[in-house]
């Protein structure tokens, strides 16, 4: 009776496991091949697509591909079929339109709920991208218009501040990363919410700074269950996952007291940054009783997209100048004569210097060419 129960359990597991193969082939023939027209692409192995043969640098890779299947072309990630856009002119013309203005929806992405502006989408991000762009115009282009460029004059502070700092260790090292980042805090921070604080005398903001460079960190090490989210369950990807989690929570607790003891001084006759005038347009939606996305989770989500980005980036494109400018002194040479020609040694430089600094505009940009901190940007999704 035993050997035949046995006999039993060891055919229905046989069968099982057949069946389980079977919808398992079939569920990726389905993901696969689709009756619509889809661009060329290479070969993609079950559950793991393409992502086996991605080399150390992931844009180089595409941009190999792009030879052999042309500009467009599709590979699997994982179990996600995506669609490479390799030509500047065909990426121009395609986020121009709504349709690709979508964000895919990731476990990642999940985290932050739908809020801010870098992950959201649809009307959500048209309504906030649309007040951000007017806010910053009103802040910035109408300042310079009337000669009276405050976000400039911001910036020098900033620059002098960076410059005491690194005279304290009298030409010893440094770790230069953290007054780096400091500086470009200070001057977001400045916009966003008159934010301006020195990094070792306020332990809060130099902890939403630390806070800001681990959440990358964990990203970079999660961002494998984008695209298999069986990888959830791995020791590693999974506590990665939960430090975004705790870290969205620490940050947003941060910015959230920032925005409630900036509301306790609002004045709506005298916007001082972007934050008075979210908060004095979201009690303007809710009193005309319109169906808006203004909130306050909305805010704090934005705040902490806007210091995240624009300091990430920011500051690691300035760890590439100085690094690219001590790799060529000749290059150091020519842009201190230039300076010295045109801005002297009694002020810094101002952005109307730039149109007689051809040198010095010349290296910017090919600093911004050969760093690009973001290779392939922020993932498009199509809404249709």
């Amino acid at each position: 009776m035993h050997s035949e129960f046995c006999d039993l359990l060891l055919s229905f597991t046989r069968l099982a496991l057949i069946f389980f193969i079977i919808l398992f082939v079939l569920r990726f023939w389905c993901r696969t091949h689709t009756f619509l027209p889809l661009p060329p692409g290479p070969f993609s192995i079950p559950l793991l697509g393409f992502l086996p043969f991605v080399g150390k640098d992931f844009h180089l890779t595409l941009t190999e591909l792009a030879k052999s299947y042309g500009s467009v072309y599709q590979i699997f990630l994982g179990s996600r079929r995506v669609v490479i856009i390799n030509d500047f002119r065909l990426v121009r013309e395609a986020f121009r339109k709504p349709i690709f203005s979508g964000r895919p929806d990731t476990e990642v992405t999940k985290i932050l709920q739908g809020y801010g502006i870098v992950h959201s989408d649809g009307d959500l991000w048209n309504e906030q991208r649309t007040f951000l762009h007017k806010v910053l115009r009103q802040i910035g282009v109408k300042q310079i218009m009337q000669n009276n460029n405050a976000i400039e004059h911001k910036i020098n502070i900033q620059v002098k501040e960076f410059l005491n700092s690194l005279e304290t260790f009298e030409r010893k090292s440094c770790r230069i990363r953290p007054f780096i980042a400091c500086a470009v805090s200070n001057v977001i921070g400045s916009l966003l919410i008159s934010l301006t604080l020195k990094n070792e005398e306020d332990e809060n903001f130099r902890k939403l700074l630390e806070l800001i460079d681990e959440g990358f960190k964990h990203v970079t090490v999660a961002m494998p269950v984008n695209f298999i989210p069986i990888l959830r369950y791995i020791p590693i990807v999974n506590s990665a996952v939960q430090k975004i989690k705790q870290n969205r929570e620490q940050t947003g607790e941060y910015f959230k007291n920032l925005v409630e003891n900036h509301r306790k001084t609002l004045d709506p006759s005298n916007l001082r940054d972007i934050c008075d005038a979210y908060l004095v347009q979201q009690e303007k939606v809710q009193n005309n009783g319109k169906k808006s996305y203004f909130s306050e989770e909305q805010l704090i989500q934005i705040m902490n997209d806007m210091f995240s980005a624009g300091m990430e980036t920011v500051t690691s494109t300035l760890e590439w100048a100085i690094l690219f400018l001590m790799l060529n002194p000749e290059a150091q040479k020519n842009i201190q004569k230039e300076i010295d020609n045109i801005v002297g040694n009694d002020r810094l430089p101002t952005l109307a210097d730039m149109a007689n600094m051809p040198y010095t505009e010349a290296t910017i940009y090919e600093v911004l060419r050969r760093s690009n901190v973001i290779a392939l940007g922020i993932a498009h999704l199509t809404l249709q």
